[in-house]
């Protein structure tokens, strides 16, 4: 019974001795270290430049103390966002809206800006936002002034490409491109006729999309029966058929490239040209009558 205890205090004492002897040694180094705690970081000293061996000869005489030194500059601010700027970024068109006068918007659109060689806008886009026969000109009205203050600084600084529209957008200025936004923000959309042509594509497209193809339903973007969702994501509604087809065949071939990321350009290469033109049917409804 003795040796069988003793057996077992040396069993324990030899699982207990590696982290004891550990934590000893650990314990050491830590104090060892010295100053006002167990653990401080060591303090690192200038190095004493080495004295210049005196020359030989008679001593040179004391020479006077040099200037001080011009204060630092100013370090020159870097562009950019500080690293410690947690503000949400905020797009430059966005003050293009700012104090931007609906009326004024109003009168440009029917004038244009002839000292510049701007065309009227009514001229293409028709007297209250909605072109009367269709064509590749899009309806305005119905869409929100932030999308179209977005859409008129693109074509300003070329990230959208339409020769006509990045004319007519460079020579606008700031205040101009808000005042028109603002104006055709307040315009109210065509009639819609959303689904009564285009067929059962069309409407499973728009109603649930195609998970089989990593397609997303339309609505789930552009709103129950295209009426847009959010400031930046137009409305489809009322738009004309040949408008719609072309913009899809932009994005697909990647002559328009202002989409948020890429969504449009990825979505409209796994459509198929049948497809396109099914969804141009259901959002745009009948075609208009020629006046």
């Amino acid at each position: 019974m003795i040796e069988h205890r003793k057996g077992i205090s040396v069993a324990i004492l030899l699982i207990m001795a590696p982290p004891l002897v550990t934590l000893i040694a650990t314990a050491h180094q830590m104090i060892g270290t010295g100053g006002d705690g167990l653990i401080r970081a060591r303090a690192v000293t200038a190095s004493a430049s080495p004295a210049a061996p005196a020359a030989a000869g008679p001593a040179a005489p004391p020479q006077a103390a040099a200037p001080t030194s011009a204060p630092p500059k100013p370090a020159t601010p870097v562009p950019g966002r500080s690293a410690q700027d947690f503000s949400a970024s905020r797009p430059e068109w966005e003050n293009f809206l700012r104090d931007a006068d609906p009326q004024a918007g109003k009168q440009l659109a029917a004038n244009g800006k002839p000292a510049a060689g701007v065309q009227a806008c009514v001229a293409c886009h028709g007297q209250a936002g909605i072109t009367p026969t269709g064509g590749i000109f899009p309806n305005l009205a119905g869409l929100s002034s932030e999308y179209l203050a977005k859409q008129l600084a693109d074509f300003r600084s070329g990230t959208r490409v339409q020769p006509l529209m990045n004319t007519v957008a460079r020579a606008l200025t700031e205040q101009e491109i808000g005042q028109l936004a603002a104006y055709y923000g307040t315009l109210a959309g065509p009639p819609m006729h959303v689904g009564e042509f285009g067929g059962e594509a069309a409407r499973k497209l728009d109603v649930q999309g195609d998970g089989t193809r990593a397609l997303p339903a339309c609505a789930n973007c552009h709103g129950l029966r295209g009426m847009g969702e959010g400031p930046l994501l137009p409305r489809l509604a009322g738009q004309s058929r040949e408008y719609f087809v072309d913009q899809m065949n932009a994005f697909r071939s990647g002559s328009r490239q202002n989409d948020d990321v890429g969504v449009m350009r990825a979505f409209a290469q796994r459509l198929t040209d049948s497809e396109i033109q099914a969804l141009a049917a259901y959002y745009a409804g009948p075609a208009p009558k020629p006046q």
